[in-house]
């Protein structure tokens, strides 16, 4: 069975991006126990600023997992990319992330790698920024293991990221890089627009698999647009992916609706895809 997660913020964020539920440790926890999940996903900026001793003991009260920070907040509201031209900014950048990774020590959880690698401004010049990235991310693969902390690299459609856009893209890096604490995290949103092969791309994907994000079309929650969730959620199952889905999507109808439609649907939509594997035994 899998586990689920909710995208969360312990900030009043713009209802645009795609997190659904927004309040204190305390409030994001009860709506979340409430309706059924597993954990919760921090999409922060500025880390510092919170008592994670207290946000990790909290949801412990709750029998609730804190899963991992996302840091592409940092690209939008402190202009922190991974790939500028301006070295103050790169290594700004990773000192950043480094604090997302001492506060994830505290809180234990892990940190997402995402959209702070923006865009590629010269494609004849991207092994330059290939090289950024990896240099950055092997700095930060060594600091987080230190830290007992797991680095997760994400999928990024290419209107907001031309770089690391394909389930393989994301895989490959991964493999090149050789580091036993970076994993793959791979995102619904964006592989419908990038990819084709569904299974096929799990499959790629497989040994170096660690977290999933579920939205739909739209951004909406799952069963609220046009993905095909069904060969999303067989194809975890057939290679035996155990870990967390989380639902990233932005708060409509409301945020409360938002997190408890995703939810329910991917129950059902996993008890599914059970039934069908069972029956299939007997064909």
């Amino acid at each position: 069975m899998f586990k689920y997660g909710v995208a969360c913020s312990l900030s009043d964020v713009s209802t645009t991006a795609p997190i659904i539920l927004r309040g204190s440790i305390e409030q994001l926890c009860e709506q979340a126990k409430e309706i059924g999940y597993d954990g919760l996903e921090i999409q922060l900026a500025n880390p510092r600023q919170y008592d994670w001793n207290h946000i990790k003991k909290v949801c412990g009260e709750y029998g609730l997992e804190l899963i991992a920070f996302a840091t592409g907040r940092e690209l939008g509201e402190n202009g922190l990319c991974l790939l500028s031209d301006d070295e103050k900014v790169r290594r700004a950048s990773v000192a950043r992330l480094k604090e997302h990774i001492d506060c994830a020590k505290e809180a234990g959880c892990q940190v997402i790698v995402g959209s702070m690698r923006k865009h590629i401004p010269d494609q004849s010049q991207r092994e330059k920024y290939w090289n950024y990235h990896r240099d950055a991310v092997l700095e930060l693969a060594d600091y987080a293991k230190d830290a007992g902390v797991r680095i997760w690299i994400e999928n990024i459609l290419s209107y907001i990221s031309n770089f690391l856009n394909t389930m393989r893209e994301v895989q490959d890096f991964v493999v090149e890089l050789g580091k036993d604490n970076v994993g793959v995290h791979l995102d619904t949103y964006s592989m419908n627009m990038e990819d084709n092969d569904i299974a096929g791309c799990y499959r790629y994907c497989a040994k170096n698999l660690e977290y999933v994000h579920f939205s739909d079309t739209a951004r909406l929650y799952p069963g609220g647009g046009s993905v095909d969730f069904k060969a999303h959620v067989r194809a975890l199952k057939e290679i035996g992916y155990t870990g967390f889905i989380t639902t990233e999507c932005v708060p409509l109808p409301t945020a409360y609706d938002c997190a408890k439609n995703g939810f329910e649907y991917m129950k059902a939509m996993e008890k599914i895809v059970d039934i069908e594997l069972g029956a299939s035994r007997f064909q």
